[in-house]
């Protein structure tokens, strides 16, 4: 395919719900142009500008609500990426999935694949690859009928392989588990060979994986600002406390650098930290991770710049895909994209 500003690219992609752009950056190390992203929040667009606007900008567009993207204005391209919003599958959120407005956003997805396929008999501008990621959550929501039904539309013009990866077998010192749907078009040559060949190299992986420990993102010296007041450490412990008196294991959760991961880091982080509070200073109450350091617990590249606040940084990193992850996949489909 050619287009201005991304004639030597090997491959082309759009990243729709892009977030600050963890799917993307493994697919322009591998040599591709994205052609069109699209995220609606105005601060992770700001962050995504800053890191990728230098990028094939005479190719490239930038759309925010994915409701009024038109499929017949979308360039043809060889990839898909979607981070589809989570929130209705998550345990975290209220589980309503498609009564849920952000839940039938996966059908804006659908739309612009059947519009793209039929603008083609043979299909050409259907991109040959997707890659969606969601929570894991998605699997059991409403007994898998979500899933099922997912699937089912995906499979009309893919071979649809599910899985649920975790970061800490892909060099992260997290627990973060995601599902990943990998679709490889049906025309493309050894695509129903996919699976068997990617589920091989996942259990590769897992084996072969080295133990990580949390020292591994951690900054030094860090800013003060970072460790939290005796009042919330207080109100941390007595919450904690409260829950073990009534026979649950909520409340914060305590790592060391010598820990070999975290809890998952979710967008809510900005708050208080609960859910990873780093203890590294005898005598000293507990930090929460600078955001340079949540960027590193997702893998992101050390040059990844933060123009946002603190408070958008979290949020930011928490929603977004380990970079790691999505490295390990595009490995596994560039090439069927090349």
């Amino acid at each position: 395919m050619s287009y201005p500003g991304a004639m030597e690219s090997k491959f082309t992609f759009i990243d729709l719900f892009a977030g600050i752009g963890g799917m993307r950056i493994p697919f322009d190390e591998l040599g591709g142009a994205c052609l069109l992203t699209s995220e609606i929040d105005p601060s992770a667009r700001l962050t995504y500008s800053v890191n990728f606007g230098h990028k094939n900008p005479n190719s490239h567009r930038l759309d925010t609500d994915i409701t009024k993207l038109s499929g017949d204005s979308v360039p043809g391209h060889d990839l898909l990426l979607a981070g589809f919003p989570c929130q209705p599958f998550s345990h975290a959120g209220h589980r309503l999935g498609f009564e849920d407005m952000r839940g039938t956003l996966f059908f804006d997805i659908m739309r612009l694949l059947e519009t793209l396929n039929a603008r083609s008999k043979e299909a050409s501008l259907a991109p040959k690859v997707i890659i969606l990621e969601n929570v894991k959550g998605l699997k059991s929501h409403d007994k898998g009928r979500t899933l099922s039904r997912i699937r089912e539309e995906l499979e009309k013009l893919y071979f649809i392989t599910e899985v649920v990866l975790d970061a800490r077998n892909f060099g992260l010192p997290q627990s973060r588990l995601r599902l990943f749907l990998i679709g490889i078009r049906r025309d493309i040559e050894g695509a129903e060979t996919f699976q068997d060949n990617f589920l091989e190299s996942i259990a590769l992986k897992t084996t072969s994986s080295m133990p990580t420990k949390v020292s591994s993102i951690l900054e030094s010296p860090v800013d003060e600002r970072y460790r939290i007041s005796d009042r919330i450490w207080d109100s941390h412990r007595a919450r904690k406390l409260k829950h073990l008196e009534r026979g649950n294991g909520w409340g914060y959760r305590l790592v060391t650098p010598n820990s070999s991961h975290t809890a998952t880091l979710s967008a809510r982080y900005y708050k208080d930290g609960s859910e990873i509070l780093i203890e590294d200073k005898v005598g000293q109450n507990p930090r929460k991770l600078t955001p340079a350091e949540a960027a590193a617990l997702q893998g992101f590249p050390k040059e990844f710049q933060i123009p946002v606040s603190d408070t958008q940084a979290y949020r930011q990193f928490g929603n977004a895909v380990p970079v790691t992850v999505v490295r390990f996949i595009a490995t596994a489909v560039i090439k069927y994209l090349t």
